[in-house]
């Protein structure tokens, strides 16, 4: 299951399933290995993430938000076709940790025929949207899952083995061209074009990176399709449901409230998972390779997830509720006061992600276990209860219903993923909730602190001041900053001081300072 922003692993030592690296479990040297390869990729995943940043801001104060709800709806119709065709050939790869050619070749056929077949059928689709300018998009757009298909199937090896350095300069690479591109087209032509040719100049940019740093020649073959189909069908199940649950969406309140809210839904999405997914995203994309290393030990791997509760949570929590606590500010300053009406949507949505992250590790876990068949009526379930509550509140609500609507699926979607654990892993509630109290006190004192900072700084910093320009934007800057640092410490010293209390239990804090002594 996915949700909003979220992306197809934690970080935390020996013992937090990121010890494996080349099938490797050789103690000091592994662990080596594995810090290296997590440090590549918070390294990039941060200047990936700063980029985004950057061009988020910059593109807000360009385009206008009817600009972002034709590519929004756009891209969501790209989603929907290219979920309902969905064959992740990578995930089997990585699982299978097989170096037969014929595998790899067949893994590559099937992505090209795929990706053919997605952009044959937006072609088809394009004609018949009621918005021209949606149906030039598509029609163009119908470009990216040809060249997604044809990328190098061996590359994923870079990942199966915990190599990050090579997809960091992938990715870096085909994120620069894109956001250079993007930016420059936009200052000339002021134009939602400029997002769309972004993308797909990112997308080929992509493809020939993956050539030129593995080199391979695939060749035409299904020899291997029925072992790709045999971990891979039920798991593309899994994702075409959840594809018409969670990117239907913005087709949907386009739908029900027009372009423009379908733009600033958009955005609130976008903004919204950032504080979130630039800390956790690293850590859940090695998850998967390194939990399929431990599926012989369950006693080890159900260590490994408990403790992996206890990271991302450390880790999502402060940053989704610090960030709605501070979004009033940060809106305006960073997107300009014609997106001020998303701020309220953030403050829901942005601690609803955070909670829901902590539970991020069940879909790699239960996907190493095998269990993907039980993921497909998983996901099932949910989406039945997402989509209609997601109509229904959006048609009688609004902007502010369609973000309630998460919410309350987001409480189906947390109890389907302790379900998981517990079926899969024999990890009961009380067992997850142990392993949140630390971060989940921490936070609930650093809301405290930055609330009560309004009694303790001078009023002409926490309000704004009578004049404009400069002197405005420098005291809201300040205010920002000292409502950040002020809820740093205070989450960092309570965490600090209750895994103390505790008696030094396993946990982020622990691996942080083995971390430090090395």
């Amino acid at each position: 299951m996915t949700g909003v922003g979220n992306e197809p692993g934690p970080e935390s030592g020996a013992e937090t399933g990121t010890e494996v690296e080349t099938g490797r479990t050789d103690g000091a040297g592994m662990a080596k290995r594995v810090a290296r390869g997590v440090g590549w990729l918070y390294t990039y995943r941060w200047l990936e993430r700063l980029l985004d940043l950057l061009s988020i801001i910059v593109l807000a104060r360009i385009l206008s938000p009817e600009d972002f709800g034709i590519v929004a709806i756009a891209v969501s119709i790209v989603a929907i076709v290219e979920g309902l065709s969905a064959f992740d050939v990578n995930k089997a790869l990585i699982r299978t940790r097989c170096e037969d050619r014929d595998l790899y070749d067949s893994a590559w056929t099937l992505s090209a025929l795929r990706g053919l077949a997605s952009a044959l059928c937006m072609i088809v689709i394009a004609p018949f949207l009621s918005d021209p300018r949606l149906a030039a998009v598509l029609a163009v757009l119908a470009l990216s899952p040809v060249l997604m298909g044809l990328s190098n199937p061996r590359f994923v090896l870079f990942e199966r083995d915990l190599i990050y350095s090579k997809l960091a300069v992938l990715t870096l690479g085909a994120r620069g061209v894109s956001f250079g591109l993007t930016l420059g087209l936009a200052f000339v032509y002021r134009s939602y074009w400029a997002l769309v040719i972004g993308m797909v100049a990112g997308h080929l940019t992509s493809l020939v990176l993956s050539y030129a740093l593995r080199p391979y020649r695939p060749r035409l073959t299904l020899a291997r399709f029925s072992d790709i189909f045999a971990f891979s069908g039920w798991l593309s199940l899994t994702t075409m449901v959840t594809t018409l649950a969670m990117e239907t969406d913005k087709l949907i309140v386009g739908k029900w409230l027009g372009v423009a809210d379908a733009g600033r839904y958009f955005m609130t999405q976008r903004v919204g998972v950032l504080p979130t997914r630039e800390l956790v995203s690293p850590l859940q994309r090695i998850l998967f390779p390194s939990f399929s290393e431990l599926t012989a030990d369950t006693g080890r791997l159900r260590r490994v997830v408990g403790e992996s509760i206890n990271v991302i949570g450390s880790l999502s929590l402060p940053a989704g509720f610090g960030f709605a606590l501070v979004a009033g500010d940060f809106v305006p300053l960073a997107l300009g006061p014609q997106w001020d009406g998303i701020i309220p949507l953030l403050q829901i949505l942005v601690p609803y992600l955070s909670l829901r992250a902590t539970l991020s590790m069940t879909l790699p876990c239960v996907m190493a276990l095998g269990q993907v068949r039980l993921l497909f009526w998983v996901s099932l379930a949910y989406s039945l209860f997402h989509v209609p509550a997601f109509i229904a509140a959006t048609a009688f609500y609004g902007l502010p219903g369609a973000i309630w609507s998460l919410v309350v699926a987001g409480v189906l979607y947390s109890y389907l993923n302790a379900w998981l654990l517990n079926r899969t892993l024999s990890i009961s509630l009380s067992e997850i909730l142990a392993q949140l109290l630390r971060p989940l006190c921490a936070s609930a004192l650093m809301v405290g602190a930055v609330l009560a900072l309004g009694a303790v700084l001078p009023p002409s910093l926490l309000s704004e001041p009578a004049s404009s320009g400069f002197a405005a934007s420098a005291t809201s800057w300040w205010r920002l900053l000292a409502q950040v640092g002020v809820g740093g410490v205070v989450f960092c010293s309570t965490l600090y001081a209750l895994w103390r209390w505790q008696g030094r239990p396993a946990g982020i804090e622990q691996r942080l300072l083995q971390l430090r002594s090395r």
